[in-house]
């Protein structure tokens, strides 16, 4: 019986080391094999892949003194204002410090008769002139037909027909911890970068796009996140958790990344080529900010969407689309990859009780002036005229939609 287990535990110890030598073959051979799949991935896409570069424009400027005059001020006059600075005129800002926003930059190829999709990110100058290199080496003038610069997508036109079209993986088959790479052809040369990590998250960014740890920048922003069989998962773009075009740019490389899925990208670009743009939506409304655990509403421009139906200083902002609103971060949060012209439920609340209405998001040019407001203003008992029409509160104070 002795014997017998010496021979098993020198059996077992032989077979031990022989596996043990073996192991780094192994790994070799399946790193080996994942080199060669992602290789094959970026000869299978170079063909749909497009180099943008763009030419003048203006840089997009950060808020300065100038911007704190008063807002009813001609330009060049008005002293800066002493109010708070959430009186100043609702506006456009590029939500981010960064400020490279000229390529070049990645594309890929969207329809066989020349329309282009790439990133938003690269046209916040609005550059005079855009050209794109095709996969075959032909170097075109592109139109930028229209952009959506609330979730960073922007279309191209080039002058060719003919061309091929990528295959684009549906989005119910993305699937977290899969393999994810990232192409792209912003920084030069004959063959596109690559970057491999995995889908680390779904339905990010208010479920606009999916999450990866590969690496993005403004080198392959707009361009592909594929697949290992060559399939397009999404479109790389800088999604950040604020407003503004420019808003995420400064996550590049961080290994937190956003790209569009197909359902996204289907909903966008039909309206794209028809050239409709994409703003970002506003209420168009100040918020008391002596109200720091709550959203009460202290003023609202004369037009926007809030006044439009009648919502009244004091009230409460409790809800967006059932999403709960307990302070202005979170309303941001609820609202900053909403686009102009698209409808929300607002839950508010008057005098203790909780009411609904669908509101109209509006762009910011379609924003009026804010009305002068008497002070003191007391939210719990709102200076407003009888007759001012508004919705409707229930009655009864039981449920909260």
């Amino acid at each position: 019986m002795k014997q017998r287990i010496a021979c098993l535990f020198a059996l077992l110890l032989c077979v031990t080391a022989f596996a043990y030598e073996d192991v780094p073959d192994a790994d070799l051979a399946v790193n080996q094999s994942l080199q060669r799949m992602i290789r094959d991935v970026a000869r299978k896409m170079k063909p749909f892949l497009v180099h943008v570069e763009t030419v003048g424009g203006a840089q997009p400027v950060e808020r300065s003194a100038e911007d704190e005059k008063e807002p009813d001020a001609p330009d060049g006059e008005g002293e800066p204002s002493k109010r708070p600075r959430i009186q100043v005129p609702f506006r456009e800002t590029v939500g981010s410090t960064f400020h490279v926003a000229d390529g070049p930059t990645t594309g890929i190829v969207y329809s066989a008769d020349g329309y282009v999709l790439t990133s938003s990110f690269n046209f916040v100058r609005d550059p005079a002139l855009i050209s794109v290199t095709l996969g075959d080496g032909r170097r075109l003038a592109a139109d930028l037909v229209a952009r959506d610069q609330v979730r960073k997508l922007a279309l191209l036109k080039v002058d060719a027909t003919d061309l091929p079209v990528p295959e684009w993986a549906p989005t119910d088959d993305v699937r977290i911890g899969q393999w994810a790479v990232a192409l792209g052809l912003g920084f030069g040369g004959s063959e596109p970068s690559l970057s491999l990590g995995i889908i680390s998250a779904l339905n990010r960014m208010a479920g606009n796009a999916i999450q990866t740890d590969a690496k993005l920048n403004p080198g392959n922003y707009g361009g592909p996140l594929c697949d290992l069989s060559g399939r397009v998962l999404g479109i790389s773009v800088p999604l950040g958790q604020r407003p503004g075009e420019l808003a995420g740019i400064e996550m590049y490389d961080s290994g937190v990344g956003f790209a569009l899925p197909l359902s996204r990208v289907e909903q966008i670009a039909p309206k794209l080529k028809e050239g409709h743009s994409f703003y970002r939506g506003w209420l168009g409304m100040v918020v008391d900010p002596k109200k720091t655990d709550e959203v009460a509403i202290l003023n609202t421009a004369d037009p926007s969407p809030l006044r439009n139906i009648g919502v009244k200083p004091g009230d409460k902002i409790v809800e967006i689309e059932g999403r709960k609103i307990r302070h202005f971060g979170q309303l941001v949060q609820a609202l900053y990859l909403i686009p102009a012209g698209e409808e929300v439920y607002v839950t508010l609340e008057r005098k203790g009780v909780a009411f609904g209405v669908k509101v109209t998001l509006a762009r910011n040019t379609d924003l009026g002036a804010l009305p002068p407001v008497e002070e003191p203003l007391d939210p719990a008992e709102p200076n407003v005229p009888a007759d001012e029409p508004g919705p409707e509160a229930p009655e009864s104070e039981e449920g909260d939609e």
